[in-house]
């Protein structure tokens, strides 16, 4: 049977749109929610309020790991081969469910739902930043030498600078970042036969060392873990992060080392580190199904503001038990400079025949403190994510709560429940009350300050609680962006680090 010219024609039609559709990003569409403001605003585009439909895709990437999952657990996709095939993990049904338990304690913990919502709406200003072209493996080349985070053999468990096999693609932060653990051989990250106890996992409370030189930019050091994995993370926890280091070591390239134990942090802001010293150790702290390092390159200090970075090591040795993906997809290694790229399923370890030279770019001065100027961007920062704390929880009550003064009353009656166990544990631990830990409490105290004023003096009647709130979260968003654009351009750029850190 011979093809008809149009039959082809009607075929690579619908090739072509497949192809199209599929170069559609959900995270593209979700912008569409703006447009459903306009609509709020004017009663005669009341029409307009239906794009906020549209927001419902921002949940894509969680809605996407979820079912991947769900249906790899479920066996679905057990005949496909995968990077993965040769671990022996807790990613069955049990550790789906206790992910799904802890979900709705996530999203409506305010402190966990404005960084979900600021890392969506960062991949914006990291897309903006980048004038719609993020790096990639192909237009990126790193100005530092970076080794492994870690001695001894790991597993690279998430993590490729393969789209197909990236940690996260969206938000634009996670989109070159790397989960580590340590497996035995049958690939297992605790031996056979313990419980999920976090202190039976191989990599738990092992050294986190700094990848390359560099200075301490931002810590986060306040995340509880819970003493179980299995899928389970604390219900409590702060960040999404958990406890966190971030390092410049260049222009445009900060490292940020991610769940790690509470209390290990063993570096302060300011603080000069060199290549391979500890700054912490690997624990269960923030998202964390178990114990394992989430690593990360990234092009700005924040975690939520910034584009991630491929990245290249120097000195790793790599094994790759199962499927490798850069053969399998056909992927051809850029020729970026030293340094080699891992992937997900690799098992990995460094092995220094030298110690190469650093980059320029890195601070010099061996005075170690924190500086005033850094000290003020963290606070100001602070103080920004808490009035974006205040905002998102007062769009939760806006829900079930109609009044703006019981709105702001249960607000200030939060930040000062918060306030006094600050203050009552320094004093019980003897540690200095430092203010940049107090920022977050102010901006929630602001908050309240700003929706009781609403409230009392009946201003912008038109508007209820739920917009209220939604306009106090883009503010401190907004101040969030404005105080760190402020910090990277002013203390970390041209004489860098260097700059910021003389007394």
């Amino acid at each position: 049977m011979i093809e008809s010219a149009t039959d082809t024609d009607a075929e690579s039609l619908r090739s072509r749109l497949r192809e199209r559709l599929g170069s559609i990003s959900p995270f593209s569409l979700g912008m569409l929610g703006f447009i459903g403001i306009l609509g709020n605003l004017f009663p005669q585009l009341e029409i307009l309020q239906l794009f906020h439909l549209f927001w419902l895709f921002m949940l894509w990437p969680f809605a996407s790991m979820l079912i991947g999952s769900i249906r790899q657990s479920l066996g679905y996709e057990r005949d496909v081969a995968g990077p993965r095939d040769w671990l022996e993990m807790d990613n069955g049904w049990r550790a789906q469910f206790a992910f799904l338990l802890g979900l709705p304690l996530s999203v409506l913990n305010p402190l966990m739902g404005r960084q979900d919502v600021m890392q969506l709406l960062g991949s914006v200003v990291a897309v903006v930043r980048h004038q719609g072209s993020l790096p990639d493996p192909t237009s990126f080349a790193q100005s530092t030498r970076f080794r492994l985070p870690v001695e001894g053999t790991w597993t690279v468990v998430n993590g490729s600078p393969i789209k197909e096999y990236s940690h996260s693609w969206f938000p634009a932060t996670q989109r070159y970042a790397y989960d580590f653990v340590i497996t035995d051989d049958e690939g297992r990250s605790r031996p056979k036969g313990t419980d999920t106890s976090i202190e039976n996992y191989y990599c738990y409370d092992r050294p986190v060392l700094a990848p390359a030189d560099g200075v301490v930019v931002d810590i986060h050091d306040s995340d509880p873990e819970l003493g179980r994995a299995g899928g389970f993370s604390h219900p409590l926890k702060r960040s999404i992060t958990g406890n966190r280091v971030t390092i410049r070591h260049a222009e445009g390239e900060y490292s940020s080392l991610v769940h790690l134990v509470p209390g290990s942090i063993e570096v302060e802001p300011g603080e000069r580190v060199e290549r391979g010293e500890q700054i912490g150790r690997c624990g269960h702290s923030g998202n964390s199904s178990e114990p394992h390092l989430h690593f990360q390159l990234q092009d700005h200090p924040t975690f939520e503001v910034s584009a991630g970075l491929p990245v290249r090591f120097d000195d790793v040795a790599i094994d790759t038990p199962g499927v490798d993906v850069a053969e399998v997809t056909g992927w051809d290694e850029p020729d970026g400079g030293p340094g080699r790229y891992i992937h997900v399923g690799q098992r990995v370890s460094h092995t220094p025949d030298r110690e190469p030279p650093q980059s320029d770019d890195v601070a010099v001065t061996p005075d170690v403190g924190v500086a005033p100027g850094l000290s003020s961007v963290r606070t100001l920062g602070r103080v920004a994510n808490g009035l974006a704390v205040g905002g998102f929880a007062t769009v939760l009550a806006g829900f079930v709560v109609s009044s703006l003064s019981t709105i702001a009353l249960g607000l200030a009656g939060l930040a000062g429940l918060v306030l006094a166990y600050q203050i009552g544990g320094k004093l019980l631990s003897g540690d200095r009350i430092r203010r940049e830990s107090l920022g977050t409490i102010g901006g929630v105290g602001a908050a309240a300050a700003l929706v009781g004023v609403f409230g009392t003096v009946d201003m912008l009647p038109e508007f209820g609680s739920v917009a209220i709130g939604a306009g106090l979260f883009v503010t401190g968003f907004v101040l969030y962006v404005a105080v760190w654009e402020y910090g990277r351009w002013d203390l970390f750029r041209d004489n860098g680090p260097a700059k910021a850190f003389v007394n």
